[in-house]
């Protein structure tokens, strides 16, 4: 059966919360592939099932967030 959790994040709601910007990011990725080359297919795909990638897109989605808003209050 297919699954929408293409890096297998699992957990409590708070981590899958945190998880969840990487997880849109890296299904973008993995359902985008359709016309690369092998190599670029395969490279493509293992960066989307990767755990480390999930945290650390969802780490950058959440730094660039926080920057914004921080920027947004200065004003």
């Amino acid at each position: 059966m297919a699954s929408d959790n293409i890096a297998g994040v699992s957990g409590s709601i708070l981590k899958k919360l945190y998880l969840f910007p990487g997880m849109v990011i890296q299904w973008t990725m993995y359902v985008s592939v359709g016309s690369k080359s092998y190599s670029q297919t395969q490279q493509q795909t293992r960066l989307a099932r990767s755990p480390f990638m999930t945290f650390a897109y969802s780490s950058m989605f959440w730094l660039a967030l926080a920057a914004f808003l921080l920027g947004a209050l200065e004003r």
